[in-house]
């Protein structure tokens, strides 16, 4: 079915700007715009700190269309908030109510629900991906869970989108009657497969960081950043609850449905799930306000020693960095793999893992003067980074 096709079918309702908002309302309506606002801010530093390190990846790409189907979801949402008179008392909603335009916006915002979290899962998996595909047994567990995701996310849009034939039974109570529809079963499945596949990827943090040899601080932060993901599960665990309450938990006669805003769990999770994915690329933002807590795992092994000539006797110095002085310098490529790179060139994520392993970075500053048994003039180098890739048989070094 064509999008313009859909519109056409949306049955006549009045201004919803016509609609008074009573207080209760008015608090759903704040939730409605507030959390995809404060997203789309933080979707945006994202992007700046990305772009300014120059980092811009496929899980930025993922990012982006998450924040664009939250963006979407948003308006949808808030008409059915407004034709379906939540926040008001019952005995205030006009008998004359109509459901048909309500739960045909809330139709159309259930196309762009699901996709959000299938977008954030891709987007942290490839982030994860990026940070702990070094490991084989990570490798594979984050391909199989973009595989497993991609699978759901597809065949929920389908399933959501032809949950009942004709279409038009999802917001027509008098052809529903007679409509092939899915179960309120359906409803209950993908909201824990959802909530299965959020703890799975909330795991893997864990998994990736918890066996690296790094600064306790660090990684605690790093820890705690992806952690935020878990009060996105513990929303949808809520929702889930709402949900089965709703299809298999006879109405409490005492409480008032139109009053109830539990509704904007929706937008929360959706929304907090893209600031949770969005966390972990901050971190080089992170690291310029405290850089002791959010630094990289280097060690910068310093020592007042200096060292002349071909003695290896030291000579005590003011200086705090490993000065060296040496005819010549020389290693092939079978004994080290080197790189030579300023002080955090770009601050990323990507410091924690460099090439294939963990990389033992030492500072060096490399002193040459001029000595009668040597022979050189004297000359100086400025300081570098010398990474020497930790020997498997060895294990990780920090």
């Amino acid at each position: 079915m064509e999008f313009a096709t859909l519109v056409a079918r949306r049955p006549e309702h009045v201004d919803v700007l016509t609609i008074p908002t009573p207080p209760h309302q008015a608090t759903a309506i704040f939730i409605t715009f507030f959390f995809p606002a404060v997203s789309v801010l933080i979707f945006a530093a994202r992007t700046y700190s990305r772009l300014t390190t120059r980092q811009w990846g496929i899980d930025d790409w993922l990012c982006g269309m998450a924040v664009l189907c939250a963006v979407c979801m948003t308006p949808p949402f808030f008409m059915y908030l407004k034709l379906m008179y939540f926040g008001y008392r019952a005995v205030d909603v006009p008998a004359t109510l109509d459901t048909r335009p309500a739960m045909w916006w809330f139709f159309m915002m259930q196309m762009f629900y699901n996709p959000v979290l299938a977008f954030v899962r891709a987007s942290v998996l490839v982030f994860l991906l990026r940070l702990g595909g070094q490991k084989p047994g990570v490798r594979w567990t984050i391909h199989g869970l973009n595989l497993v995701n991609g699978s759901m996310a597809v065949a929920i849009f389908l399933v959501a989108l032809l949950q009942c034939l004709p279409i038009e039974a999802n917001w027509e109570p008098t052809i529903r009657a007679s409509a092939q529809c899915v179960s309120n079963s359906f409803h209950v499945t993908i909201s824990c497969l959802n909530v299965l596949m959020d703890i799975l990827v909330l795991i893997l943090p864990f998994w990736i960081f918890l066996g690296l040899k790094m600064p306790m601080g660090a990684k605690i932060a790093v820890i705690c950043v992806f952690l935020v993901g878990a009060v996105v599960t513990v929303i949808a665990i809520i929702r889930l609850v709402l949900i089965y309450r709703l299809f298999y938990v006879p109405p409490d006669p005492n409480k008032d449905p139109f009053y109830d805003i539990g509704v904007t769990y929706s937008v929360v999770e959706v929304n907090l799930a893209i600031i949770s994915a969005c966390a972990p690329a901050l971190r080089p933002m992170f690291r310029k306000w405290w850089p002791k807590l959010f630094g990289g795992i280097s060690s910068g092994k310093t020592s007042a020693l200096k060292y002349y000539g071909n003695s290896s006797r030291p000579r005590n110095t003011a200086r705090d960095n490993d000065n060296i002085t040496l005819k010549d310098m020389r290693m092939t490529r079978s004994q080290h793999h080197t790189e030579i790179r300023s002080t955090s060139p770009s601050g990323s994520e990507e410091e924690i893992m460099t090439y294939n392993g963990i990389i033992r970075t030492t500072n060096v500053n490399l002193t040459y003067e001029s000595n009668p048994n040597v022979g050189d003039d004297a000359r100086s180098s400025t300081d570098f980074k010398m990474g020497e890739k930790a020997q498997s048989t060895r294990g990780p070094v920090s």
